[in-house]
């Protein structure tokens, strides 16, 4: 009998893309509000309330939409013995778990944060130069940004765990 892959999956949080398609379509309510609005009765220009209520319906309405994609299509971490892969609004690539030399947690000035990666060498030659990855977040060659209800420090380190245990050593053979 053989057993089962090891697997460990995170996934985005449901709630926050239900709250955030919310408010996003009570935004898109206001543009409407201010697009069929009598004009006579504001105190601003009948051009700038237009623009005004096609921006909130243009922004926020993307907003939703993506949100309410997001709510049914969640995003997920998905951790298996030969690497880890996000799946979300991208193609799902696997990197494998020999490739990665580093994880660490990413601050953001807002106080955000996120988990990045560093490759090894010989993986950067192969990989696909992700050019927007490397002008916002110096110094790593990817970024995990799904969150479940840990903190970024805590799946970091069962990334790193992860990568401890299932790499395979320098002698070419697996731990």
């Amino acid at each position: 009998m053989t057993r089962p892959e090891p697997r460990l999956v995170f996934q985005g949080s449901a709630w926050k893309s239900g709250l955030r398609a919310f408010g996003s379509l009570v935004f898109v309510g206001v543009g409407i509000l201010l697009w069929s609005s009598d004009h006579e009765s504001s105190r601003y220009p009948h051009e700038v309330v237009k623009i005004i209520s096609i921006v909130c319906i243009g922004f926020f309405g993307l907003n939703a939409a993506l949100s309410f994609y997001k709510l049914f299509v969640q995003s997920e971490l998905i951790l298996t013995a030969e690497g880890f892969s996000v799946r979300g609004l991208r193609k799902q690539v696997l990197v494998r778990w020999g490739d990665v030399l580093t994880f660490d947690v990413i601050k953001h000035y807002g106080g955000s944060s996120m988990v990045g990666y560093v490759l090894k060498p010989e993986a950067k030659s192969g990989a696909r130069d992700r050019a927007l990855t490397k002008l916002l977040v110096r110094g790593f060659d990817g970024t995990i940004a799904v969150f479940p209800e840990e903190t970024p420090a805590r799946v970091a380190s069962v990334l790193d765990d992860w990568r401890r245990q299932y790499a395979p050593s320098d002698k070419g053979d697996a731990l």
